[in-house]
């Protein structure tokens, strides 16, 4: 502002003209007196006035890229401003899926997407990786080539599966289920891992029998013709009663202690996304059709359909009761060798 620049000097100086002139009109020099140091009192009220705007706190989120159900939190995310609303700027890193989780582990980024049985497995070998803010319910289906017959995984036994990386959430929920069903996901499948890329063209060369992939990509290939074999979320509810949560955010701990407040900023901002979703899945999916690989009104009925029921926008005892849920499934079935060292799940005061 013009009065911060001013100097005393400058003050008086501007005033002196006016002594003159005030002069002639046969005033005091008492009056003069009282006008400068009037006119010099007010203009450090005047270079205080305004507050500065708050600083945002920053912090670097890694997140699966745009055309998935995860990227397209941080799409909203940032198109609504909601990070800023919250008092934070996330500087968003994409990546693919499996290599999000590295990116955390690596310190690459300060938080980011995490599977719940992946950040099981690093802390029994001592990385002390907290979740502390719920997404997924598991989205991945099992999609068949066109005139397949196959109606279980048993009846792929032997055959070619494409899925994502050992440290995703995609693999680390489809080797829950198949043990589940008495098959281990090594040893009775010829096993593609690779990014969901490559596996789309794979499958569609016909050079895999079965893709196991999440949301959008598997309403885009069931608009396709392919056909949608199991929904693992579906399976796991009829044997457990109950959505399988797994995909949250996870940090460092020692990030999370020593950013408290950027922690708690990018619960709300994460919160307030998913909320958003749910609350208007087919308009979020209209304004995102191409990033979402839309191609079809009837494509979009499906996603719009899916996208409110695939965040899991609570965070309390009874979702991390039911992620432990999981975790205890996969010790018992020795997918696990034990539960975590210590509590993996925050919930921030």
């Amino acid at each position: 502002m013009i009065a911060s620049s001013v100097k005393l000097s400058s003050v008086s100086e501007l005033i002196l003209p006016l002594d003159r002139k005030v002069a002639s009109y046969g005033l005091g020099s008492r009056a003069i007196r009282v006008l400068v140091s009037c006119v010099v009192a007010a203009a450090p009220i005047i270079a205080r006035a305004g507050p500065e705007p708050a600083t945002l706190e920053k912090a670097v989120f890694a997140s699966p890229a745009p055309g998935s159900a995860v990227g397209l939190l941080s799409e909203v995310i940032k198109e609504k401003k909601l990070d800023e609303h919250n008092g934070i700027l996330l500087d968003v890193k994409y990546f693919d899926p499996a290599a999000t989780e590295q990116a955390v582990i690596l310190r690459r980024a300060d938080a980011g997407m995490f599977p719940v049985v992946s950040a099981a497995r690093v802390n029994l070998i001592g990385e002390k990786i907290r979740l502390f803010v719920p997404v997924l319910i598991n989205h991945n289906s099992v999609v068949l080539q066109k005139g397949s017959t196959a109606a279980r995984l048993a009846d792929l036994k032997g055959k070619r599966i494409g899925t994502l990386d050992r440290i995703s959430m995609t693999y680390t929920s489809l080797a829950t289920i198949a043990k589940m069903q008495g098959l281990d996901l090594e040893k009775d499948f010829k096993l593609t891992l690779s990014p969901p890329p490559v596996l789309m063209g794979l499958f569609s060369r016909g050079e895999l029998d079965a893709l196991v992939i999440y949301e959008p990509l598997v309403s885009r290939l069931v608009s396709q013709g392919y056909r949608e074999m199991m929904r693992l979320d579906s399976f796991w509810k009829e044997q457990t009663g109950e959505s399988m949560v797994a995909l949250a955010i996870g940090a460092h701990e020692d990030w999370i202690k020593s950013h408290p407040g950027a922690s708690r900023k990018l619960f709300r901002t994460v919160m307030d996304a998913m909320n958003l979703i749910q609350a208007n899945p087919k308009s979020i999916a209209q304004e995102h059709r191409k990033t979402l690989l839309i191609e079809t009104d009837q494509q979009l009925a499906r996603l719009a359909e899916r996208l409110g029921q695939m965040y899991a926008a609570r965070w309390d005892p009874s979702v991390i009761a039911n992620m432990n849920t999981l975790l205890k499934k996969n010790v018992e079935l020795g997918l696990l060798t034990a539960m975590p060292k210590d509590e993996i799940f925050v919930i921030l005061k």
